[in-house]
């Protein structure tokens, strides 16, 4: 007999419950009982739909990211440039200044995707396909500056290779608290870099107000 579908609406607060006890516990000390006391539900029916903890970790990642996109897509004032979009991505995908293991913060999923996608195929998968996503993302922004005039001629694809991996080089130090690393330090390096690399200015979206945590 085929497995019936999940509800949109279920897979969405069992999803949110994911994320919340990883974010908060890490996965090895998160439990399936735990995501399913959060949402009134059996850790049975968790596991139904979610054979482990790997694959509910995978989904809450992906789910939280496009939660994190779309945030950034509606935070954008209609008709902005290139160089503002790219801004308020950079601004987005950093960590919360403050406390940084808040359960929103989606950075602390990507540090079991991290250290678990070496060992498990289908998580590595997904963390491709969502870095991917990312780089992509700024890739498209970065051909509409230069067709818009707003940014210098770079290789997109290769400017997005290296601010995304900038971005979560620096988003691993603010994470670990490395105190010359702070997220208002991470924000303006990576403001900065893009800056100089695109020959634009970018200073003045410092501030802007992103979304809820993370990349």
């Amino acid at each position: 007999m085929p497995r019936p579908s999940i509800t949109e609406e279920r897979r969405r607060q069992i999803l949110e419950a994911a994320a919340g006890v990883i974010a908060e516990r890490g996965l090895c000390e998160a439990r399936i009982s735990d995501v399913a006391a959060r949402i009134g539900a059996s850790p049975a029916l968790i596991l139904y739909y979610f054979p482990s903890k790997d694959a509910l970790l995978a989904d809450a990642l992906a789910f939280r990211d496009q939660l994190f996109f779309d945030g950034v897509e509606q935070g954008m004032e209609e008709g902005a440039g290139a160089a503002a979009r790219l801004g308020q991505l950079i601004e987005a995908s950093c960590p919360p200044s403050e406390p940084l293991d808040r359960p929103d913060n989606e950075w602390l999923l990507w540090l079991d995707v991290w250290t678990r996608s070496r060992h498990d195929a289908e998580l590595s998968a997904q963390r491709a396909r969502l870095d991917d996503l990312m780089r992509s993302t700024i890739a498209g922004i970065v051909k509409d500056g230069i067709k818009a005039g707003e940014f210098q001629k770079v290789d997109p694809e290769r400017f997005a290779v290296m601010l995304s991996a900038l971005i979560d080089g620096l988003a691993i130090q603010v994470l670990l608290q490395d105190p010359a690393v702070s997220a208002s330090i991470m924000r303006d390096l990576c403001l900065d870099t893009a800056a100089s690399q695109l020959g634009t200015k970018m200073k003045s979206l410092v501030g802007v107000a992103p979304p809820k945590s993370g990349r």
